[in-house]
């Protein structure tokens, strides 16, 4: 009987032994991991936008040239409270690259950022943005620059109304608004200014659209124009004045325009013009 029991523990343990040995065999011809390989396979860097507005009017969008890395070249133009998207892949800052641009046969070492702009990738020269910004606009005659956000740093730069800027998103002060702006002398960044003499969304809206019908030559598109800002309001008093100059305002010059090439002759003044105005209602009579 023990022998008996001896044997099947025997056996018994000769097939764990087996079985362990063949497992162990398929383990040692099973190929190792390829870590090395996952590891040097890099993930690209995912970029996390951030809002940039452009500064300058005209401003610039650039490329790469394709067989010069470190050269620029001027792609497109844009305007002044221009919504950009600047690529960051840390997070905290943009990517960047020291490039040449050609202004005039002249090659200029300048700091560009890399931004984009419905949905195509661009460069962009550091000091004609404002990053972590929104478009807004000068709401008030003579606004002040503010060095800091204390009424004694008052400068003696004033922004006209109307002048576009960049708005810091992040406003920690209830009576001045951070904001960057380029005047015909300087480009400031981080100064202040009142913020009752600011405004934004509906306000640079308007403004942009008294612009163009002021532009526009085609008396349609006018009219569109005209029609699309009646559907904005502002809680500025000069602005909705200006928006109601806009609407009601009547172009004599293009009235008169218009009637002189229709008829003309017409209004030729002295004996000219009698003989003409018989002869036109002659015309009308037959």
């Amino acid at each position: 009987m023990k022998k008996t029991f001896f044997s099947l523990a025997a056996l018994a343990g000769i097939a764990l032994l087996a079985l362990t040995s063949c497992n162990g065999k398929n383990k040692k011809e099973e190929p190792a991991p390829q870590v090395q390989d996952e590891a040097a396979v890099e993930q690209e860097p995912v970029p996390v936008f951030l809002n940039a507005v452009a500064l300058y009017s005209p401003g610039a969008l650039y490329k790469q040239d394709k067989d010069d890395e470190g050269l620029m070249v001027w792609n497109r133009q844009i305007n002044c409270g221009t919504v950009l998207e600047a690529f960051s892949y840390s997070g905290t800052g943009v990517e960047k690259k020291t490039a040449v641009r050609i202004v005039k046969e002249e090659r200029q070492e300048r700091s560009f950022v890399h931004v984009r702009y419905n949905g195509d990738d661009y460069w962009i020269q550091d000091i004609t943005i404002a990053l972590n910004a929104k478009p807004g606009v000068i709401t008030a005659d003579d606004t002040f620059i503010y060095k800091k956000a204390d009424i004694k740093s008052m400068s003696s730069t004033a922004l006209p109304f109307g002048t576009v800027v960049a708005v810091a998103e992040t406003q920690d002060d209830d009576k001045f608004a951070c904001i960057s702006v380029d005047t015909e002398k300087e480009t400031f960044h981080e100064v202040f200014v009142k913020k009752d003499s600011l405004g934004e969304g509906d306000d640079l809206t308007i403004l942009s659209l008294i612009a163009a019908i002021g532009e526009a030559q085609n008396e349609v598109l006018r009219n569109e124009l005209t029609e699309a800002l009646t559907y904005y309001s502002s809680a500025s008093e000069a602005v909705n004045e200006k928006k109601h100059e806009a609407i009601t305002k009547v172009d004599q010059k293009l009235d008169t325009w218009i009637v002189e090439e229709s008829l003309p002759g017409i209004f030729l003044q002295g004996e000219a013009g009698e003989a003409a105005a018989d002869a036109f209602a002659d015309l009308e009579e037959e």
